[in-house]
């Protein structure tokens, strides 16, 4: 009866449908010396669980302190420092003598012209879709008569 009780244990422990219990049964049984020949097989598996549980781990660890070096970190403040100021200096002189015009009448005129242009263009795409609104409202309001 009990070898019996044994297998159906040891194939629901390899579908991995046992609960802790079982298992223990298992472990028990396996670390007897009553077991089947047929089973022996499975004594080594049971056996490395066992001894796994024995060991433990009882050595401390210990970590080396790393010390951080922030030497570097006013070097890298005035890098930092110098680098916006410079950026924010020449920005300003570049937008004090530029202003965003032409000097040639003849190059403003031409591009003032390709933005209206393309500005058209858009506008023309968008009211294209407008005829197909008036189209829809059409047919229904005729089919609301």
């Amino acid at each position: 009866m009990e070898l019996n009780k044994i297998e159906q244990l040891l194939e629901l422990y390899f579908e991995g449908e046992t609960t802790l219990e079982q298992e223990a049964q298992l472990q028990e049984y396996f670390t007897s010396d009553k077991v089947a020949p047929h089973l022996a097989e499975y004594v080594p598996i049971f056996g490395a669980f066992a001894k796994a549980k024995e060991e433990g781990f009882n050595r401390t660890i210990v970590l080396p302190e790393t010390k951080r070096s922030w030497r570097w970190v006013p070097v890298a403040a005035s890098i930092i420092l110098c680098v916006g100021l410079f950026l924010t200096f020449n920005q300003r002189q570049a937008s004090e003598h530029d202003l965003g015009t032409y000097k040639d009448p003849d190059v403003a005129a031409l591009k003032t012209k390709q933005a209206l242009f393309m500005m058209g263009n858009f506008m023309n795409k968008s009211t294209g879709q407008l005829d197909k609104l008036d189209t829809f409202e059409e047919t229904a309001n005729e089919i609301k008569k």
